[in-house]
Parts: structure tokens; C-alpha cells; sequence
């Protein structure tokens, strides 16, 4: 836009000026957003979104699931802290429910939200800006606001393929063909439908996870709804070792975690770092120069010998990778120097971790729950398991040698009565035997007019309601059931 001119009008002058302002605050605004993403969907879309909203809500999140690394920690609050300082207000998704169902942790929600917490007071303690930030525990929102969440959570489901929907199975670590549970499924329709409960303008999550926010913007566009989110994806930090394009907390000595010690560090990028001399391509080293170490102090410093090139600090990673593929810059001076900028971010989080008692005891308490054995199977226990297994047919007194009465026998030949077939016969006896009103669940889909089939069954369930007295419950619900016509 060109400047105004010294002879326009005053009033024109001075919009023209505003104008200009206004602009030039949205393209620094954009600027700064769009350097978190390695790619975004789409640019227009973001420019356009900042032009109208000044505090645009961006949700980020993640999976409570074991120690955080430096992928986990110094990424993202390096990224957040630039969202907001251009204006953002930021969502961060707590997923204890997620890592439930990805079974972390044997799938203990207790043991889930200790992780969560211990996240928290990394975020805190190594700088993450805490102002326009909101922690918010999935569990938590989605109970208090279930009749929101999982109406949109089906609709989803409904208007998707199992195809299409296990083409997202990357996010959560499994490819689609893996051997599946239901809960995989379902945790790819929640999280596509996350950044829409939260109303979000922008999702940050990395690489990884573009697959399902692009589910996300596809529904948008199917339903016709507003506030299509702009997806912003930021670059996956690779593990220590060759060929490991994502760290992982699968396997510790190639990911370097948030609370390592200085000689832990040293140890992990002297001896486990792949660095090949002049290779510049797929060395974790400089990617970690190049995302870590230059944004968090704008410079890197390599400390040397004169006979070897002396001190030198650089300001580009592109003048640091063409001194490495020119062999001027040696790997081991590269280690030494990325070890040392590692230690100085990360000697606040220890400190914090040595001093500070809560943040002492939620370490122990996540060391402790990560040397347990987290792949057995879960057993998710019940009020009535007890009570169930002694009504089943391999419980001590089951009904193969028990004396019904003849009140039992009249309640078991009604409710036998129904069933063309019974699972099985002797639990039933045992059942009736032992407990005076059982339960029965029945239920119907409501989806159009009702058939003879189904108005039969009805008159079968009225009569067993007016004959509560021989002991078959029927929930309150039904009662107006008992009313209508035989």
C-alpha cells in the first residue's frame, strides 16, 4: 500500500495512515504465527483470520503419557510463547482420556493425571508464558459438557469411513495395519472433534497429526460449519539415533528429557548422537541447532582451539551448515557446543526440580510409575463384579446343584418363556435363585413407525411389568408401558 500523500486531506490522510497501521500489525502478527508451523493450511485463511480477530484461540495439547523430552517441552513452549505474544489465546489439551485409551500407563487415570501435572510444572519452570494460556483436562471438560461433546464426536463417525478414519491411526503411534482396538477408532473421532468443542481458530499440533485436523476442516466443509480451523504444523524433532525421525520416550537413551542431568546430556550427544562428518541431511544435531538452540538465543557458539578455527558464533543456520558440509566445523565441536547451549536451557527446570518440594515429589512419584509394568492388561473392576461372579454359573454354589424353590422355578419358567434362546440356562436359575428383583435391560432405536414385531415385544414387557410381584424388575421408565392395551 502506497504511502498517503502530503496533499490528501486530512481526514483521508489520517484512514489511509490507520489503514496502513492496521496492516502492517497483521502481517507482523502473521509473521510471527506462520515461523511455528513448517507448513500451514491455509495462509490466506490465518492472514484473513488475524485481519478480524484480534485473539484468535489456538488449541495445542498432548498425551499425559511418561518424562517429557526436549521435542515435548522446549518446542512447544517456544511455539506458544510466540502465539500469544502475536495476540493467540491458548487451548492446551490435557488428553488423560486419550492416553486411557491408548492404554499409557495400564489405561490408570490416576497414574495419567500425575503425568499431566508433573507436564504442567515442566511448562512453568523452563518459561512457558503462562498469561493467555488455559490447561484444560479432557476428562474434565467433556463430562461437564458431554451433552455438547459427544453428539459431535458421532456425527463424525457417522459421516466417516473406517477407512478413512484408520488412515489417521499415525497420530496415536500405530499404523492401519496394526491390530486395532474399538478405542483406536474412537479416539481418532475425538480428537478430530476437539478444536471444534474448544471453538478453536487454530490447531498447533506437529506433523504427525495433520491427518485428523484435516478430517476436522473436511467436516467443517460437509456440515457447512463456521470457524473452520486453520491448521498449523509444526516440524517433528528427530531422536538421537539414525534414522529416528520423531524422538520417542520408547526408547530413553535417544531422547533427551526435560529433567537429564548435565552429565546425562553430554553422555546421550557425545556417544548416542548420529553425526556424520559434512552430512547435513538427517543429522539430529544440527536440526536440533537449527529449531532449538538458534530460536531460544538467537545465536550458537562453538568453542575451539585456535589450531582448529577458534571461537565462532553464528546468527544463520545456513552459515552453520555450509561451515559442516565444508568440514570447517567438526562433529565433535558440534556436540560439545550443543551440549553446552542444552545444559544452560535446561539447568532452570533442574534447579526447579531439586528446590521446589511439589515438583520434587511429582518426579518421584513419575519415575515410580514408570518402573512398573504398564503393558499387562487392564482390569477395570466394577461395584457389581463381586456380585456378578457369585451369580455365575462357575460360582461355588452354582445352580447345577441347588434346590430351586417353587417361587424361583414360576420366575424362571416366566422369564424363560421369553427367550427362542438363553445364555446361558443355569446362570439364569442361579440368578433368580439368589436374587429377588434382577435387572433386565431392553431398549429400541426410535426411527419410524412401529411393526407388529416390535409392538409384540412390548405386550410381553407389560405383562412381565404387572406381574412385579413375582419378582422381575423393570426400570421406573417402562412404567407407563403397564398401561397400554394388551
Amino acid at each position: 500500500m502506497a504511502a498517503p500523500s502530503d496533499n490528501a486531506p486530512p481526514t483521508q490522510a489520517s484512514s489511509l495512515a490507520s489503514k496502513l497501521q492496521i496492516s502492517e500489525e497483521v502481517e507482523r502478527r502473521y509473521n510471527i504465527i506462520k515461523s511455528v508451523g513448517e507448513q500451514c493450511i491455509n495462509d490466506d485463511e490465518l492472514r484473513d483470520l488475524l485481519a478480524k480477530k484480534a485473539a484468535p484461540v489456538c488449541y495445542d495439547g498432548f498425551e499425559p503419557s511418561g518424562r517429557m523430552h526436549i521435542a515435548q517441552g522446549l518446542m512447544k513452549i517456544m511455539n506458544v510463547n510466540k502465539l500469544t505474544s502475536a495476540g493467540c489465546r491458548v487451548k492446551i489439551w490435557i488428553a488423560d482420556w486419550f492416553a486411557f485409551m491408548n492404554n499409557k500407563l495400564g489405561g490408570d487415570l490416576k497414574k495419567i493425571r500425575i503425568v499431566g501435572e508433573y507436564y504442567k510444572e515442566i511448562f512453568q519452570a523452563a518459561g512457558m508464558n503462562g498469561e493467555n494460556v488455559e490447561f484444560l483436562w479432557s476428562s474434565d471438560e467433556i463430562n461437564a459438557r458431554g451433552d455438547e461433546y459427544w453428539p459431535l464426536v458421532m456425527d463424525i463417525a457417522c459421516r466417516n469411513s473406517l477407512a478413512k478414519i484408520k488412515r489417521c491411526m499415525p497420530i496415536m503411534g500405530h499404523s492401519e495395519t496394526d491390530e486395532l482396538s474399538a478405542a483406536h477408532v474412537l479416539y481418532v473421532c475425538m480428537q478430530c472433534a476437539d478444536p471444534l468443542f474448544l471453538e478453536a481458530d487454530i490447531c498447533q499440533l506437529g506433523m504427525d497429526q495433520q491427518t485428523v485436523n484435516l478430517l476436522a476442516r473436511d467436516y467443517c466443509d460437509e456440515t457447512e460449519r463456521g470457524n473452520k480451523p486453520v491448521i498449523l504444523s509444526h516440524h517433528m524433532l528427530p531422536g538421537l539415533l539414525q534414522g529416528q525421525t520423531k524422538m520417542s520416550t520408547s526408547d530413553p537413551s535417544s531422547a533427551i528429557f526435560m529433567e537429564d542431568d548435565e552429565a546425562e546430556v553430554n553422555r546421550k550427544i557425545r556417544k548416542k548422537a548420529f553425526c556424520l562428518p559434512k552430512i547435513v541431511e538427517g543429522n539430529p544435531c544440527l536440526e536440533y541447532v537449527k529449531y532449538i538452540i538458534l530460536p531460544w538465543f538467537s545465536e550458537f557458539t562453538v568453542e575451539r582451539d585456535e589450531k582448529f578455527g577458534g571461537n565462532k558464533t553464528f546468527s544463520y543456520f545456513e552459515d552453520i551448515a555450509a561451515d559442516y558440509e565444508r568440514d570447517q566445523l567438526h562433529p565433535t565441536d558440534l556436540k560439545k557446543a550443543l551440549s553446552k547451549a542444552l545444559n544452560k536451557i535446561l539447568q532452570p527446570i533442574r534447579d526447579h526440580f531439586k528446590t521446589n518440594n511439589r515438583a520434587k515429589n511429582l518426579l518421584k512419584e513419575v519415575n515410580n510409575l514408570l518402573k512398573q509394568d504398564h503393558k499387562s492388561n487392564r482390569v477395570v473392576p466394577t461395584a457389581l463384579s463381586k456380585e456378578m461372579e457369585a451369580l455365575s454359573v462357575n460360582a461355588p454354589s452354582s445352580a447345577s446343584g441347588l434346590q430351586m424353590s417353587e417361587e424361583a422355578e414360576r420366575k424362571y419358567n416366566i422369564a424363560r418363556s421369553i427367550g427362542e434362546e438363553c445364555i446361558q440356562e443355569d446362570e439364569l436359575k442361579n440368578l433368580l435363585a439368589k436374587k429377588p428383583t434382577p435387572i433386565c435391560y431392553d431398549g429400541f432405536e426410535p426411527s419410524g413407525r412401529m411393526h407388529i414385531a416390535q409392538e409384540q415385544r412390548l405386550k410381553i414387557i407389560c405383562m412381565i411389568h404387572t406381574r412385579r410381584a413375582q419378582g422381575v424388575y423393570m426400570p421406573r421408565e417402562n412404567k407407563k408401558l403397564s398401561t397400554a392395551t394388551p
